[in-house]
């Protein structure tokens, strides 16, 4: 059913579609929400998402941008963000979203490259796009999503127009909604090109998978520039009609204090947020009464004991840990990177779910997942439904080779880039460039990245998870 459904979305459904259903379906529901210096919240709802949008996209075509028009987004994770974008997508326009660490220059050749005519930024931001603003004379307007009195640049809050006006054009499926510039371990950035098809495949597979809903109270912690955080920790939400919080720091302490304040139920996070957690965790046990201390790590041995047997019982035995937490919380969704296997052990242990995937920009992003059914602590998961994964392998009796991947998630192309394109591109196969494993039940081993391995003099290949461990012992 999942899969002729998905079939079909991805064949008629347009992102105005999905921005008018959801504003529909839950109306005065909150949709995005971000903490205040005075301890309160600042949110919008659905039914205002629906009309800033609206007020952006009119407001972005009478300025002239046409279909196609490639537009960026440079800010922190906010929800005037999410404005901008559903703004510019619904006017046709092309999102190019931005890293707030990258330096001037950085910054200077994604606009040069992207052609980008107009801007969306922060006021933190804003005075190094005016310092570059000049070099690049294509640049049309840039738009503040604060309130700043700069000549020369327009406001967030003053994009309206009047209600008759038209506020979205046609979009396909096939169109381009994103060019997100990554350079991998390649180095010059490229521009990946990912379609609207792209998105909503990932948005309604990760939908599938993790069982999103309208009671899930979602903590974004990543940069809406990456592409997890997009469609897992935005546009899949929203369109089950959740609630999104946003949090400025990824401090312990702070992220566990809104975990607590919003009841979280899911946060999409790196390996090393889950390490800080884990970290913290066990030094509070290592530092409280010997009596305790010995307690607590019976019962976790117990509990891994028993998850041998699929006999899950850490969330009973470990109650006040989850308080802490804000006792809703229904999954951690790791990747980004390979995560410590004794540090998910331990989570799943005392009863947290860690639903850890692999994926890459170019393939929108996400490839393969764990599930709450099916984990394995070695694995990176299982393919999304309708995605291929296959092992090249250099000798017929290796069991590891380069990843490549087949499916409605791969990107595509690297924009006005077609010799790298041609590079990863090949009969519809997406070349990775990582090296990996198909274990039993089709779940993938992530071993390492091909372009990252050391040739020793005697021609010996070493990766660099090798040497990283030996730096951790």
């Amino acid at each position: 059913m999942i899969k002729k459904m998905v079939k079909t979305v991805l064949k008629s459904i347009t992102i105005i579609d999905i921005l008018e259903a959801i504003n529909k379906k839950y109306g005065d529901a909150i949709a995005l929400r971000i903490g205040t210096k005075d301890g309160s919240f600042r949110q919008i709802s659905y039914i205002e998402l629906g009309r800033r949008t609206a007020d952006v996209s009119a407001f972005l075509m009478r300025l002239g941008v046409e279909k196609g028009d490639r537009i960026a987004i440079l800010s922190e994770s906010r929800p005037e963000w999410a404005i901008a974008f559903f703004g510019v997508v619904s006017c046709g326009g092309i999102t190019v979203p931005m890293d707030i660490k990258l330096s001037d220059a950085e910054i200077e050749f994604i606009l040069n490259d992207s052609g980008a005519k107009y801007i969306f930024v922060s006021q933190k931001l804003l005075e190094a796009i005016l310092r570059i603003k000049p070099k690049l004379s294509f640049i049309k307007n840039v738009v503040c999503l604060d309130e700043v009195n700069q000549e020369g640049v327009l406001l967030l809050k003053d994009l309206k127009v009047g209600e008759k006006e038209i506020t979205n054009r046609d979009i396909q499926v096939v169109d381009t909604a994103l060019i997100i510039y990554t350079s991998g371990t390649t180095g010059v950035a490229k521009g990946v090109e990912i379609t609207y098809k792209n998105l909503f495949f990932e948005v309604m597979s990760l939908n599938d998978y993790i069982n999103f809903s309208s009671d899930d109270n979602f903590l974004s912690i990543l940069p809406l520039n990456h592409m997890l955080e997009l469609t897992g920790g935005l546009i899949a939400p929203l369109y089950a009609g959740a609630c999104v919080t946003y949090c400025e720091s990824l401090k312990p302490p702070v992220l566990m204090r809104l975990m607590q304040e919003t009841k979280a139920t899911t946060m999409i996070c790196v390996p090393l947020v889950l390490k800080m957690f884990h970290s913290g965790i066990m030094k509070k046990i290592d530092s409280s009464d010997p009596r305790k201390r010995k307690i607590f790590y019976r019962m976790l041995a117990f509990s891994k004991f028993l998850l041998n047997f699929n006999v899950h019982i850490g969330r009973a035995m470990f109650t006040e840990l989850h308080n802490q937490f804000g006792g809703c919380l229904k999954c951690f969704v790791s990747g980004g990177a390979p995560l410590d296997p004794h540090v998910e052990e331990d989570f799943h242990a005392l009863g947290f779910n860690v639903l850890q995937g692999y994926g890459l920009t170019e393939t929108s992003p996400v490839i393969t997942v764990n599930t709450f059914s099916e984990r394995k602590y070695t694995s990176v998961g299982i393919p999304l439904r309708e995605v291929e994964v296959k092992i090249l392998k250099a000798n017929k009796n290796d069991r590891e080779g380069e990843i490549l991947v087949h499916g409605p998630n791969v990107m595509r192309g690297y924009y006005k880039n077609k010799e790298k394109t041609d590079e990863v591109l090949k009969d519809g196969w997406f070349y990775t460039g990582d090296i990996g494993e198909l274990m039993p039940n089709r779940k993938l081993k992530l071993i390492d990245r091909r372009k990252d391995f050391f040739k020793l003099t005697q021609s010996e290949y070493i990766a660099p998870s090798f040497l990283e461990s030996v730096y951790l012992e």
